[in-house]
């Protein structure tokens, strides 16, 4: 009897170690990228709230004009899933999605567009940014 459980105890032992193993994976390159890309020249920077189009950036924030014609970016506007979360001021637009929207002298020229926007947009009272 001694002899069987002795024999147990040495069949169980590989059994037993196994949770105190950790797997610790040795020349990993994993690339965390930030900045998402939306579609091929549109590219969404979260870190640094700006978005690249056609090679150019523009910050999420500040002075935004709506036009028609010849817009920086195109926006989507969504009531769920936005890519960005905008709040409208009327003073200081120096955060994240904090929009005023201007005449005259814009950071950022918008079109409002009904489908496939560069951004899907979501306007907020509370939290802006992403």
């Amino acid at each position: 009897m001694k002899k069987k459980f002795i024999l147990a105890l040495f069949a169980a032992l590989p059994l037993m170690s196994f949770g105190q193993l950790r797997w610790v994976p040795e020349n990993v390159d994993v690339e965390i990228k930030h900045p998402v890309e939306v579609f091929d020249n549109v590219v969404i920077d979260k870190d640094a709230c700006t978005i690249t189009k056609d090679g150019k950036t523009y910050k999420l924030q500040g002075k935004v004009k709506v036009v028609e014609n010849w817009p920086d970016i195109t926006v989507q506007l969504v009531d769920s899933w936005p890519d960005l979360k905008v709040k409208l001021v009327e003073n200081w637009p120096d955060n994240c999605g904090k929009f005023q929207l201007v005449e005259n002298w814009p950071d950022l020229k918008i079109k409002i567009v009904e489908s496939w926007g560069d951004i899907k947009v979501k306007v907020v009272e509370n939290w802006p940014g992403f």
